[in-house]
């Protein structure tokens, strides 16, 4: 039986320094004890769970809920701070890297090509308001499109089903 102890031990010590940084410094606790700061904590709480259970699937999720509360704190502390789909794009294709790197697991090319269309919208607006124009037009194609897919993939699989038996 797996050791599951890791994620609830690291939730209770987050609340008990919670509590602790309001009893001792409620001034520190009232700046800096914000949902942003739950964020980066149950990323915290996951990254670990992953990492001393030796499983990746813990590791993705958690680095990228760190840096979601990372990016968070930094939009109401840097005036500058860029606040763009871009930016939850290429923390996503680094906590894939990282995840990639922790388990060896098929998340390198995701990674990757997560990081280059987070630059692309960070760095390239012209390009992605061009894009986005394009797709204006073509926004009623996509329901359908998704409901085409969504029944061949439900019936294919079901004939392939009954097929195999």
């Amino acid at each position: 039986m797996k050791n599951n102890r890791i994620f609830p031990g690291m939730i209770f010590i987050g609340g008990g320094l919670y509590y602790l940084a309001y009893a001792f410094a409620p001034q520190f606790a009232n700046e800096w004890m914000t949902w942003e700061t739950l964020l980066v904590w149950l990323g915290v709480a996951l990254a670990f769970e992953g990492f001393f259970t030796k499983s990746g699937a813990a590791v993705l999720p958690g680095i990228f809920i760190i840096g979601l509360g990372i990016h968070f704190h930094a939009v109401t502390i840097y005036p500058n701070w860029p606040n763009d789909v871009g930016v939850i794009a290429t923390l996503l294709g680094i906590a894939c890297l990282i995840t990639y790197l922790f388990a060896r697991k098929d998340t390198l090319l995701l990674g990757v090509l997560l990081i280059c269309l987070g630059a692309l919208f960070l760095f390239f607006e012209p390009v992605v308001a061009n894009i986005a124009e394009a797709t204006e037009t073509i926004t009623f194609i996509w329901p359908i499109l998704l409901l085409v897919i969504g029944g061949l993939l439900l019936f294919r699989r079901k004939n392939k089903r009954f097929k195999r038996r």
